[in-house]
């Protein structure tokens, strides 16, 4: 379940149930917290008591561990049910009176009371944001209309009030109280951070005041002055009062987001704080960009997740660099510009996957880790961003693409194997149909559909060239052949172009067409002669099937390249050649017009090789008078040639068979 699911179940919640579930995780988190605390306590050392002192407190709160986290959890439970009934606690306007409530009314405890709001003042302005933050959405849970920041159960003030509660009853001296505030704050309210944002985080997604963004921790700078706030007599160096603002937002930047925020306006106001005011043009003219890019409603969120970590690094620049941002082609401008068209573009289109928002994320994690960025920077992520635009655009058209091309094979191949069915019984090569037909129906059932008219008439067509290949038995279907052949052979020409293949491959199918004609003219003749009949079923069968079609049409359609095979799909194409001959050198080595020596069914005779295939898988020999003898594929003839079935005539004797078939040919 995404983000967005799990905020749309949430929102299920009506606003008592969620504030009901938020009482019970903060009352869970917060236990856990104190366990922690107790537990680290033996070897923390800054509470001011003597070794045998400190040791006699682990002890006793580690014993008393259970007491304290149940006391502490009873408070903060009331302190919830008296925010949710709307019970106001006593003004704070008197400092000690809140104290007072909880039994602090002596001289004695006056240190007390001094070490707990130390405590209070000293984390209350780094959490300010998350007090105003939660309270905020725990009024919206109830429908509260009024509460002060006080009154927040979670509250770092009403924390330490909780934990004043849970260790009253272990009756301890003062100077061990302080002792255990002081562990309280530096182990427990030094680590509220997360928490905070936990519940803020769990309030937010659950819908309470979504158009408020989550709040964030409010860092203090070492001196322990807050960074926000400066006293009036505090006079920085400015050097490095920028150097420490800029690295808290390189910090930010840094750790990647499901939010984006504009930082300029914050920028502003802490170099305000500060006294630094030269770079208010740079400000100014980024925030009015980075408003304009975030307000954007065509750009997805992820790119502008990635785009709001580029600002400070953007601001760097343009404070480095004189005019950077004056200068309409500056690279940073061309980067931000160059991302929000082609991401809005991408997004138009509905294809989400074409995005480079990994990319950019990717990168950014990447120049975050630099020490120095250059003006090259913005340059280089924009080519890289392209390339990868380009890369991420033609790997997944090719996936899309052999994706669709194993989806439809199953169905083409299915196709043509019933078109082809005589010829299979018939024992005819498909080498054809494998390299030029197969491929020329897959790419027209790709782009056109195999509804399509190309596709009707590219099936007639096949029905044509199957018809064609079968031998006759009457004189009416030996003048229909004769006129039929012409017409295949073109079509069969038009449809290689069409496909683009190589022209070496083109004239070899040319030459293997020419030899299956003519092997059927001399087949046809030798029935209609003695009157045999062994081809009729078969014809009559393919005769029915070939319809009386003008083929125009089909040539008109198979225009050069318009059906061309992609590279990425020539695999699907030629996963059905068989194995390549282990007589390779003698197999592949032969070239056609020689002759070799072959037994069959017992009996010698002479055959010159006439055609082999391109890919020197299939083989085909005639006699001296150009008489087919076989047809044989390349793993047969690497058998042939082992047992001594085949061998090649070399010398005198094969010149002389070359000049017998060419006198024998010229007659």
């Amino acid at each position: 379940m995404n983000s967005s699911d799990k905020r749309q179940a949430s929102r299920a919640l009506s606003g008592p149930d969620v504030y009901t579930e938020v009482t019970t995780l903060s009352k869970k988190l917060i236990t856990d917290m104190l366990v922690r605390m107790i537990d680290s306590a033996a070897d923390y050392h800054s509470w001011s008591l003597s070794d045998d002192d400190g040791a006699r407190l682990v002890k006793l709160i580690r014993h008393k561990q259970r007491i304290i986290c149940s006391s502490f959890s009873f408070q903060l439970k009331k302190q919830f049910a008296d925010f949710n009934a709307g019970n106001k606690p006593e003004s704070a306007d008197k400092v000690t009176r809140d104290w007072k409530k909880l039994g602090l009314v002596g001289a004695t405890d006056a240190a007390e009371i001094d070490e707990l709001e130390a405590i209070a003042n000293r984390y209350g302005e780094a959490f300010r944001e998350f007090d105003r933050s939660i309270l905020k959405r725990l009024q919206a849970c109830i429908k509260r209309p009024r509460a002060s920041v006080y009154e927040n159960p979670l509250q770092v003030k009403r924390l330490c009030e909780s934990f004043q509660y849970a260790i009253d009853s272990l009756n301890l001296a003062v100077n061990c109280k302080i002792a255990l505030y002081r562990l309280f704050a530096d182990r427990f309210v030094e680590t509220l951070g997360p928490l905070y944002r936990r519940i803020d985080r769990f309030l937010f997604e659950h819908g309470m005041l979504t158009e408020m963004a989550p709040a964030r921790i409010k860092l203090r700078p070492l001196d322990g002055q807050s960074e926000s706030s400066p006293p009036e007599s505090f006079e920085p160096d400015q050097s490095a009062s920028l150097l420490m603002l800029l690295q808290r937002f390189k910090e930010k930047s840094r750790q990647p987001t499901e939010q984006h925020q504009n930082l300029f306006p914050e920028l502003k106001q802490r170099f305000a704080r500060y006294g630094i005011d030269e770079y208010g043009e740079q400000i100014d003219q980024l925030n009015l960009i980075f408003k304009l890019i975030f307000e954007d409603e065509d750009l997805p969120p992820a790119v502008k997740q990635q785009l709001a970590r580029l600002q400070i690094y953007v601001f760097i620049t343009a404070i480095q660099e004189d005019g950077f941002l004056r200068r309409s082609s500056n690279p940073a401008r061309r980067l931000l510009d160059g991302i929000i068209a082609s991401e809005v573009e991408i997004a138009r289109q509905g294809k989400p996957e074409l995005s480079g928002a990994n990319f950019l994320r990717d990168y950014i994690d990447k120049l975050a880790s630099r020490e120095f960025i250059t003006i090259e920077s913005y340059s280089e992520m924009l080519a890289g961003y392209q390339n990868f635009l380009k890369r991420n655009e033609a790997a997944t058209r090719t996936a899309r693409r052999a994706e669709a091309a194993r989806k439809v094979m199953p169905l083409v191949k299915s196709r043509l194997a019933e078109i082809t069915a005589a010829l299979r019984i018939q024992g005819t090569s498909m080498i054809l149909f494998e390299k030029v037909w197969l491929p020329l129906m897959v790419q027209i059932a790709l782009h056109k559909g195999m509804d399509s008219e190309a596709w009707h008439q590219t099936n007639a067509m096949i029905k044509k060239q199957v018809w064609s290949l079968i031998p006759k038995s009457t004189e009416e279907e030996q003048k229909e052949l004769l006129k039929t052949l012409p017409q295949v052979s073109h079509s069969l020409h038009r449809a290689m172009r069409s496909l683009k293949l190589a022209e070496s491959l083109q004239q070899s199918l040319r030459d293997y067409l020419k030899l299956e004609q003519q092997d059927v003219v001399d087949k046809t003749a030798e029935n209609i002669a003695a009157a045999r009949r062994r081809s009729r079923s078969l014809s009559e069968q393919s005769l029915e099937a070939m319809q009386e079609e003008d083929t125009t049409e089909f040539d008109a359609m198979m225009q050069t390249g318009v059906f061309q095979v992609p590279k990425d799909m020539l695999e699907a194409f030629n996963s059905s050649k068989s194995a390549k001959p282990k007589k390779v050198n003698q197999v592949q080595a032969l070239n056609i017009g020689d002759w070799l020596h072959l037994k069959q069914d017992g009996k010698g005779a002479l055959g010159k090789l006439a055609w082999k295939a391109e890919d020197a898988n299939l083989f085909i020999f005639v006699d001296r008078d150009g008489g087919r003898i076989c047809e044989v594929d390349a793993e047969r003839l690497g058998q042939m040639f082992d047992s001594g079935d085949a061998s090649l005539m070399e010398g005198t004797s094969a010149d002389a068979e070359k000049t017998q078939f060419s006198i024998m040919k010229s007659l």
